[in-house]
């Protein structure tokens, strides 16, 4: 059963994120979120991040509730191949909000809080778990009060900002790390601001390549969305 189901989902993902979150669908309705459980289970990466790639926090897919620690970490290495190879002059609002619409679902739409602190444990011991935190808060006027004075700040759920406040809570060592780094980027300016979100997208994109593997090439796994 589970590989019939499984093998239904793969087949869905061919026409895209939604078909696949219809066909999961299916499975809870028919089967239960325990069998839903063991196929999202059965899912490489490159399929994850591919199955997730149309959510965000008003709309997740039905994966995000059982998507593993390793799975998560497996599709944010290839989050960079959302997008290609960028400029340093780079307008980096709009790739903001798919690293938002990428991350956010991911750590806190479950609305379980030992999930939301293992998932956000998985980002922050990423080689960029905290530049691309950082990076989502680049520009926004809240950030350096929020950064400055985390406790008690009124943060909007389901944001950036919820994440950065959970860091806080969670992970109050990188917590400073990011604030520690998100001073010295803004004390260089717009030039700094400009130069720290190309870097933050151009090692994403990196590490999106990198695990470009000949199997995923060969069977299309690996998508450019």
């Amino acid at each position: 059963m589970n590989k019939t189901h499984t093998l239904a989902v793969r087949i869905a993902l061919q026409s895209g994120a939604g078909a696949a979150d219809t066909q999961l669908a299916l499975i809870a309705e028919g089967a239960g979120d325990a069998q839903l459980q063991t196929v999202v289970a059965e899912f490489k990466p490159a399929e994850i991040a591919v199955m997730v790639s149309d959510a965000d926090m008003t709309k997740p897919s039905l994966a995000h509730a059982f998507i593993n620690a390793e799975q998560f970490i497996g599709a944010f290495s290839r989050l960079g191949s959302r997008w290609g190879e960028v400029q340093t002059s780079v307008d980096y609002v709009s790739f903001q909000r798919d690293v938002e619409d990428f991350l956010c679902p991911m750590i806190l739409s479950s609305g379980d809080p030992v999930r939301h602190a293992e998932m956000l444990a998985a980002l922050i011991h990423h080689e960029l778990g905290t530049e691309t935190l950082l990076f989502m808060a680049l520009g926004h006027k809240e950030t350096p009060a929020l950064l400055a004075h985390p406790h008690g700040f009124p943060i909007t759920r389901g944001t950036w900002q919820e994440l950065l406040s959970l860091t806080y809570e969670k992970h109050p060592t990188e917590f400073h790390e990011i604030a520690n780094m998100a001073r010295d980027v803004y004390n260089g300016g717009d030039e700094a601001i400009h130069e720290f979100a190309y870097s933050v997208l151009t090692a994403l994109h990196d590490e999106a390549k990198m695990h470009q593997t000949p199997e995923e090439v060969a069977t299309e796994e690996f998508v450019d969305i």
